[in-house]
């Protein structure tokens, strides 16, 4: 049996390794080799190591105070009394080493941070469902700190600091798949300087954009997708914050921005657009959009300025493809310079509303000058397409329309462009297998690509020409008809050519802004799936695959994107339902069979129409299948809207329909058999729902021949 001697022995041997083992051995009660300044044990679990100040026990000052000739008290009284403080002692000495060991630790990872303490409680995840691998269990914030077991407080503290130790790879990400793609949101020179030190809104909102790219960005450990959303969460705590003390400066702009970037993705366009509201405003206040404010002491701040400014204008312009927004600011109000072309290049900065004195291939103000003439153009055709046509308006094809004005525009931009961006002089994929450097550059150009076809795509597309004509009054020409049908294939085609050239040199834009404009180019190849030329057929039917495979992949990183393949699977398996939108259902050979009028143009169903409109308008992504706005529940519910010009819906439908029975649409949409596969599969697609077309169905046989250079022949137009 163990003696009183022997427990007092074995008890000072226990208390000389406590005094002597460090902070974290100490609270784990582990056995400290005692190494100064770091322990072996502490360095090869990688955790802090700190040794306290050496304390005089409580026993030993009662000791020194009697043997001093203090007061006599009761010995159960002193007994009682030390077991006590002994106790409080030790429990406000751990809640300060812990203390102290999480500003060490935020010390270390923050060397350069502008963030104080004070902020600390809005970085703290609420609620959050994480975990982990090695830590089972989740501490709430509102736990005491001295009832954490000591693991679980040094992982949440690593939870605390993880956008501060990965978001520099993450700044990585965004500008390899985001940066100039198409929003020129940075300077890359200003994130690249001020990545160290980023204001925790930018940061927290640039992670939660970075992390839905689950291919490209290396994550942070022990997180799960979700984080994402946490970061967002965080970023609107700070800028809510922010606004209601009225400090609206350049980083609120930077993480406004990404913020409503990220809702637009996400299909929550009514957040998102209020965002951009919001953002205009603060940049009208400063004076941005004039030019004014924007010098500083560093020029890498000022590009900064001019940057967000312009993202704005783009992203405004974005939501301006709705049914229900409009744009904040006109293009009249922006009168500042283009941003800057590069640090390499001290080319002549233009404006919006600038003309060049310039001709041919000297006239190059950069890239991004290119987007962004781009976007005020399609701000203007957006514009056009959604809203209501008077029957009092000029028709389309005649001098002083709307349309002619916008043709007009767009073609004018092609004498603004220079040479060097032409697509016969940037040899894509030449370029892209062989430079990897011009890669930032050629991601750039891909988005003015998309944009350039889209716009006359969209103007001519044959749905918003039926809509547009069939309340016109008088005749209507047939020569518009043919070239409208002609020139929204031309550039239909070319956007899926872009999206084959991209797959074969591993190229990808990552914005769903990109699959939006090829769902347009899609809609328009449905028109000649079922041509009488089994070829032009056969050609057009892979063409439309490309197209829904290249949505497919978007569809990985963004919801809103899987709800548009679902919405063109749809429309695909109706189409039907109403064959051809064109108009000369036999060809145009230069003599007219029968004159043109709105009463005689193709009709579609209210459902089908409907349908349509959901593909077309970009916002309406966050709802369902069927459209809470002028969707088919409408229809479901027996509350169908009157074909009154004045709707601000620009489908309300012509009142010749309006004695047509309607069918009820079904809860399930039907789709293609499988998942459209990826561009860079080898494997077969689905059973094409149109393979059973021939020239003997009577729906496909009203489908004109096309012309074969538009399909076969090496004349396609090569202008950019």
């Amino acid at each position: 049996m163990s003696t009183a001697d022997d427990n007092y022995t074995v008890h000072k041997v226990s208390l000389k390794r406590t005094r002597q083992a460090c902070g974290p051995c100490r609270r784990k009660k582990a056995r400290c080799p005692g190494e100064k300044p770091v322990c072996s044990l502490c360095q090869r679990l990688g955790q802090h190591c700190t040794y306290a100040a050496q304390v005089i026990s409580n026993r030993a000052r009662v000791q020194r105070d009697t043997t001093s000739g203090g007061p006599e008290v009761d010995a159960d009284d002193c007994q009682e009394s030390n077991s006590s403080s002994r106790h409080e002692t030790r429990r406000l000495r751990q809640i300060e080493q812990r203390l102290e060991d999480i500003t060490t630790l935020l010390q270390d990872r923050l060397p350069q941070s502008n963030i104080s303490s004070q902020h600390l409680s809005e970085f703290l995840p609420q609620n959050d469902q994480t975990q982990n691998a090695s830590t089972a269990a989740t501490a709430p914030i509102d736990q005491p700190i001295d009832q954490l077991e000591s693991g679980t407080v040094s992982w949440y503290v690593m939870r605390i600091s993880f956008c501060f130790k990965d978001y520099k790879s993450e700044v990585e990400v965004y500008l390899n798949n985001f940066h100039d793609q198409p929003y020129c949101v940075f300077s890359k020179d200003w994130l690249l300087q001020n990545a160290s030190n980023l204001p925790p809104e930018v940061t927290f909102a640039l992670v939660a954009l970075t992390l839905r790219l689950s291919v490209n960005s290396p994550g942070l450990m022990g997180y799960e997708t979700s984080t994402g959303k946490h970061c967002a969460e965080r970023a609107w705590n700070i800028l809510s914050s922010h606004h209601q003390q009225g400090r609206t400066g350049l980083s609120f702009l930077q993480a406004n921005f990404l913020i409503a970037q990220l809702d637009l993705a996400d299909g929550n366009a009514h957040r998102g657009c209020s965002s951009v509201a919001l953002g205009l405003r603060v940049i009208q206040t400063f004076g941005f959009n004039q030019g004014k404010n924007l010098s500083c002491s560093s020029p890498l701040e000022s590009e900064a300025r001019k940057r967000i400014t312009w993202a704005y204008f783009m992203l405004d312009r974005t939501y301006n493809a709705s049914r229900n927004y409009s744009l904040c600011l006109s293009d009249n109000l922006f009168t500042l310079q283009f941003p800057s072309p590069g640090t390499e290049t001290t080319g002549f900065r233009g404006s919006l509303h600038g003309k060049s004195k310039k001709q041919g291939h000297r006239v190059d103000q950069g890239i991004m000058a290119c987007l962004l003439r781009l976007y005020s153009l399609w701000g203007k055709a957006t514009e056009w397409v959604f809203e209501p046509l008077p029957t009092s308006s000029l028709p389309p094809w005649q001098s002083g329309s709307a349309l002619a004005m916008l043709e007009s525009e767009w073609m004018q931009f092609e004498t603004q462009f220079a040479d060097a961006h032409r697509y016969m002089n940037v040899d894509f994929k030449r370029r892209a297998q062989n430079d990897p450097e011009s890669r930032p550059y050629l991601l750039t150009w891909l988005s003015v690509q998309f944009l350039f076809h889209s716009i006359p795509c969209f103007l001519h597309h044959p749905f918003v020409t039926m809509i547009k004509l069939r309340h016109m009054r008088g005749n209507l020409s047939a020569t518009f008809l043919q070239k409208s049908f002609e020139t929204s294939l031309i550039h239909a085609r070319w956007i899926s050519r872009f999206i084959r050239e991209m797959a074969e040199v591993g190229l990808r834009l990552y914005d769903p802004f990109f699959g939006y404009l090829a769902a347009i180019a899609a809609t328009v190849h449905l028109e000649h799936t079922g041509n009488k030329n089994p070829k032009i057929a056969l050609l057009l039917n892979n063409e439309y695959r490309d197209l829904v495979g290249f949505m497919t992949e978007l569809s990985a990183e963004w919801d809103s994107m899987r709800i548009l393949v679902n919405r063109l699977n749809e429309l695909a398996a109706r189409h039907q339902n109403y064959g051809s939108l064109f108009y000369n259902q036999e060809g145009f050979s230069g003599a007219l069979s029968s004159m043109a009028t709105p009463s005689n143009l193709p009709r579609m169903s209210p459902q089908d129409e409907y349908l349509m409109w959901d593909i077309l308008d970009l916002t309406s992504l966050g709802l369902s299948q069927t459209s809470d706005i002028l969707g088919m529940r409408s229809f479901q519910e027996n509350d169908i809207p009157g074909g009154n010009d004045n709707d601000t819906s620009k489908s309300s439908s012509d009142g010749d329909m309006d004695d047509q029975e309607l069918s009820v649409v079904p809860h399930e949409t039907p789709t293609i058999g499988g998942d459209v596969n990826a561009l860079s599969n080898d494997t077969p697609g689905p059973e094409w729902p149109f393979s059973s077309r021939t020239g003997n169905n009577t729906v496909v046989s009203g489908v004109p021949d096309i012309p074969d250079w538009m399909i076969f022949g090496d004349l396609m137009t090569d202008h950019l």
